[in-house]
C-alpha cells in the first residue's frame, strides 16, 4: 500500500482525471454524484467560501500491491481508504473515492475539499511523514504486502501522468551518478528532452527546489521519488564529488607507485604500462572498457567535436565486431518504433549506418523479444531488409552445411540398420 498525498487548484482537471472510462465510483460525501460536471461545481461552490487560499484541492492516489490483488475487492479497498482519511485527518468535508482499472495494480484516488464544511482549511502539515506511519499502521493491522519500489513497476502500462513521471524517474537514475552538480544534471537531462527548472531564494537567489518537465507536464524533484528531493539531490552531488576525488587520488598514487617502480627496476625488466582507451579525449577507467567490450554501454561527459573545440556528452557503445564506436543522445537500450518493429536505440543507429544487425525486438506478449537480422543494401534507403537467418554466410557455406547435416541423418540410418541386422 502506497499513498501520496497532493495538493491542487483546479478541481474541474483533478475530477475529470480521476472520473475516466475506467473509474467506479466507490464512495461520495457532500457532492452530487449524477454527472462530473455536477461534482466538480459541488466542489467549487464550498470552494468559493475560501478564494484566499490558493490550493483548495486535496489528491491522494492509493496503490496496492499484486500480492494483495485477490483481496481487493470495491468493499474492502473502501474500507482502507476511509481508514486512511480517518487517520490523516480528513474528515468534516466534501469527498469522492473513485477505483481505477487501467492497470494491473490496483489503485484508488480520493478527491477531497481542504475547505471543510465549516470553511475551515484541512491541514496538510508534515503529512509526508504521517502519510508513511498510517501506510505502515494499515499495512500492518491487514497484512498487506510492503512495495518492492519503483523498479517493479510496469512502465508500459501506465497513463499520463505517471508514465512521464516514471520515464523522468529512470532518467534521473541514470543520469544521477554521473553527476557532480545541479548544471551537470540539467546538462544530461536535456538530451533527454527534459528540462529542469530551479526555484530561488528571494534573497540570496540561492537554490532551495527543483522541478523537472516533459511534454508539458511537470513534477517537482520530491513528487518524482523523495529521494529526488533538491536536498537529497546535493547530498548526492557530492558524494559523487567526493568519490571522484578519491579515485583520482588512488589513481595519482597508483601512478607513483608504478614510476617508483619502474625507476627502481633496470628498464630491461620495466614492466609495459597499460595504457587506458581514450574517446575523443576522454580516458576510459578499466570499468568503463569491460562494460564497452561486454556488449553495454557507458555515459561519458566533455568529450571533444571534430571541430577540437566544441565539447559534448552522450551514451558510448560499440558495434558487434567492437572495432567502432557509436554515440546516442538517448539511452541505446530503450525501444523506439523503426519500420515495423520496436527496436532498441542502438540497433536503429548500427541498422541506418549500414550494419548488418541481428536487432532486438519486442514481440507479441510482454517481455518478450526475437532477434531478426535487419540491414540496408544502401545507407540512403528508407526501407531495410530482413532476414530470419544471417545473410553475412556465403551461399556456398549454407549449401555445405545442409549437405552434411543430410549426410550425416544418412549415415546414423545405415549404423541402426546394420545393428538391427
Amino acid at each position: 500500500m502506497i499513498a501520496k498525498n497532493i495538493k491542487g487548484k483546479s478541481f474541474k482537471g483533478c475530477v475529470s482525471y480521476v472520473m475516466n472510462d475506467t473509474a467506479t465510483l466507490l464512495e461520495t460525501e457532500g457532492v452530487f454524484a449524477d454527472s462530473t460536471r455536477n461534482m466538480i461545481h459541488s466542489f467549487a461552490m464550498q470552494r468559493s467560501g475560501r478564494k484566499e487560499i490558493k490550493q483548495p484541492v486535496g489528491h491522494i492516489p492509493i496503490s496496492f500491491s499484486p500480492e494483495d490483488k485477490p483481496r481487493m475487492t470495491d468493499d474492502f479497498m473502501l474500507q482502507l481508504a476511509k481508514e486512511y482519511m480517518q487517520e490523516m485527518g480528513i474528515k468534516n468535508t466534501q469527498y469522492i473515492i473513485v477505483r481505477h482499472h487501467n492497470t494491473d495494480n490496483d489503485h484508488l484516488h480520493i478527491v477531497y475539499n481542504r475547505i471543510d464544511n465549516g470553511l475551515k482549511l484541512i491541514s496538510v502539515n508534515q503529512d509526508y511523514k504521517r502519510n508513511i506511519k498510517i501506510c505502515k499502521k494499515l499495512k500492518d493491522k491487514y497484512n498487506l504486502a510492503y512495495g518492492r519500489g519503483k523498479e517493479k513497476v510496469k512502465r508500459e502500462k501506465l497513463d499520463n501522468p505517471d508514465k512521464v513521471k516514471y520515464k523522468i524517474h529512470d532518467a534521473i537514475k541514470t543520469a544521477l551518478p554521473y553527476c557532480k552538480s545541479e548544471k551537470d544534471l540539467q546538462t544530461v537531462l536535456g538530451f533527454m528532452k527534459i528540462k529542469t527548472e530551479f526555484k530561488l531564494k528571494r534573497n540570496t537567489n540561492e537554490i532551495e527546489g527543483i522541478s523537472f518537465s516533459l511534454n508539458n507536464i511537470s513534477f517537482k524533484g520530491s513528487q518524482i521519488d523523495r529521494k529526488f528531493s533538491f536536498g537529497n539531490l546535493r547530498k548526492e552531488f557530492e558524494k559523487n564529488r567526493q568519490t571522484q576525488e578519491k579515485q583520482q587520488l588512488e589513481k595519482k598514487k597508483q601512478q607513483e607507485r608504478q614510476e617508483k617502480q619502474v625507476s627502481e627496476k633496470p628498464k630491461k625488466y620495466a614492466p609495459p604500462t597499460k595504457r587506458n582507451l581514450v574517446l575523443l579525449g576522454v580516458e576510459l577507467s578499466p570499468e568503463q572498457e569491460k562494460v564497452l567490450k561486454a556488449g553495454g554501454y557507458i555515459f561519458l561527459e566533455n568529450m571533444t567535436n571534430k571541430d577540437g573545440k566544441s565539447k559534448f556528452s552522450s551514451y558510448i557503445f560499440l558495434n558487434d565486431e567492437k572495432d567502432r564506436v557509436f554515440s546516442s543522445k538517448e539511452n541505446p537500450d530503450s525501444f523506439v518504433k523503426h519500420g515495423k518493429y520496436e527496436m532498441r536505440i542502438r540497433d536503429k543507429i548500427l541498422v541506418e549506418k549500414g550494419y548488418v544487425t541481428q536487432v532486438k525486438v519486442k514481440w507479441y506478449g510482454i517481455g518478450t523479444f526475437a532477434y531478426p537480422y535487419l540491414w540496408k543494401d544502401n545507407i540512403a534507403d528508407v526501407e531495410y531488409k530482413e532476414s530470419w537467418n544471417d545473410p553475412r554466410v556465403p551461399k556456398e557455406e549454407k549449401t555445405q552445411r545442409e549437405i552434411n547435416k543430410r549426410q550425416n541423418i544418412s549415415d546414423n540410418l545405415k549404423k541402426s540398420r546394420d545393428k538391427r541386422i
